[in-house]
C-alpha cells in the first residue's frame, strides 16, 4: 500500500482502484491528481487525463491539479482587499501571479482506505517565504472512487484573525481520445456569457456569444481554440467520446459557477492531445473585480475559522444517442 512516511516530508503517490477505476494522487505536488484511468470491457485501460511524467513533483506535469487560495490569474501580481495593496510574487511570464499556490507544495496525508484518501494543507507549517499569499489558510481534500465515478471534495478554511478573501477550483487535462483513435470530443456545458479579456484578464462583464452557444449545443471542439473564463457555469459537463461510447458527467457544487475552458494547440498547429474545462468560484482576478465593486465575481470573504466548501463527481456511463 503506498503510504507517507516521515510525517509528510517524504510522501510517496497513492493509489485508488477497483476493477474498472484506477486513480492516482500525488501528495508531493500539491495533492495533484497523476492519473486517472477507466478499463473497457475488453480489459484494456485508457487515460480520462493526461498522465503525470513519472517522478514529476510538478503540478504542471499533472492530470488535473487544485487551484486556491485563488483561481487562474491575479493580474500584475498585486491586490486590493480592504483598502489594502498585497503584493504577491509573480510566477508567469505575463507578470501575474497564476493558479495559487497550494498545487505549488506538498499536503499531508490524513488518512486513507482502498477507494478513499483525504489529504489536509496547512499554509502556517510552511516557511513564509514560501507561501505566496498574505493570509494564513488550511485546506481538506478527499478523493473516493466508485466502479464508474469519481469523487472531489475540496474545502478552504480561514486559519487567520481577520477576514481573508479566497477561491478555489480545479484544473483536469481531459484527454481528447480515450480507447479509439476516432474520437472526436463533444463538450456540453451551460453557460450563460463569455467574458472579454486581454491576456486572460477581463476587461468587460460577461457576454452571451456564439461560443456560449456552442457549448450549449454541445458541438464537437475541432479546430476550436480558446483560452476563456465563462459566468454562469449551471454545475453540469457532459464530455462524449463517441466511438469509444463512453460518456463522462462532470457534476459540481453550486458555488462552482464559472468555468474556464483551454484548448490549446501543439507545435504543429494542431489541437493538442487534452483540454481542460476548469470549475471554479471565481472569476480570473477576481479579487481585484472585486475591489472595485463589480457583482458576480464568485470571490468569497472568510471570516476566522470559516469554511467554503465545494465538490466535484465526475461519473462515467455509455453514450446516448
Amino acid at each position: 500500500m503506498d503510504h507517507q512516511t516521515d510525517g509528510g516530508s517524504a510522501l510517496t503517490n497513492i493509489t485508488l482502484e477497483l476493477e474498472t477505476i484506477k486513480l492516482v494522487i500525488n501528495p508531493a505536488a500539491g495533492a495533484s491528481i497523476s492519473s486517472l484511468m477507466i478499463k473497457e470491457t475488453q480489459g484494456s485501460w485508457a487515460p480520462v487525463l493526461r498522465t503525470m511524467t513519472q517522478g514529476s513533483r510538478s503540478a504542471d506535469d499533472a492530470g488535473s491539479f487544485v487551484m486556491l487560495p485563488w483561481t487562474n490569474r491575479i493580474k500584475d501580481a498585486r491586490f486590493i482587499f480592504q483598502d489594502k495593496d498585497f503584493h504577491l510574487r509573480s510566477n508567469a511570464p505575463d507578470n501575474s501571479a497564476i493558479h495559487g499556490i497550494a498545487r505549488d507544495l506538498p499536503w499531508t496525508i490524513a488518512d486513507r482506505s482502498p477507494i478513499t484518501a483525504r489529504l489536509v494543507f496547512d499554509s502556517r507549517i510552511f516557511d513564509p517565504d514560501s507561501i505566496n499569499y498574505p493570509f494564513r489558510f488550511g485546506a481538506v481534500e478527499r478523493f473516493e472512487i466508485g466502479p464508474r465515478s469519481v469523487e472531489i471534495d475540496l474545502s478552504i478554511t480561514n486559519l487567520d484573525d481577520r477576514p481573508i478573501p479566497v477561491g478555489c477550483g480545479h484544473h483536469p487535462y481531459i484527454s481528447r481520445q480515450l480507447f479509439s483513435d476516432a474520437d472526436d470530443l463533444r463538450i456540453t456545458l451551460d453557460v450563460a456569457g463569455r467574458y472579454p479579456t486581454k491576456g486572460c484578464i477581463p476587461i468587460g462583464d460577461p457576454v452571451d456569444d456564439p461560443i456560449c452557444a456552442r457549448l450549449r449545443a454541445g458541438d464537437r471542439l475541432g479546430e476550436l481554440e480558446l483560452d476563456d473564463v465563462f459566468a454562469g457555469f449551471g454545475g453540469k459537463a457532459i464530455f462524449d467520446w463517441a466511438a469509444s461510447n463512453v460518456r463522462m458527467t462532470m457534476s459540481c457544487s453550486d458555488n462552482l459557477n464559472h468555468v474556464v475552458i483551454y484548448t490549446p494547440k501543439d507545435q504543429s498547429d494542431r489541437p493538442a492531445g487534452f483540454v481542460c474545462v476548469e470549475p471554479t468560484s471565481m472569476v480570473n482576478d477576481g479579487f481585484n473585480r472585486h475591489a472595485r465593486g463589480k457583482t458576480g465575481t464568485g470571490v468569497m470573504i472568510l471570516e476566522p475559522n470559516q469554511t467554503m466548501r465545494t465538490q466535484l463527481t465526475l461519473a462515467f456511463s455509455r453514450c446516448t444517442p
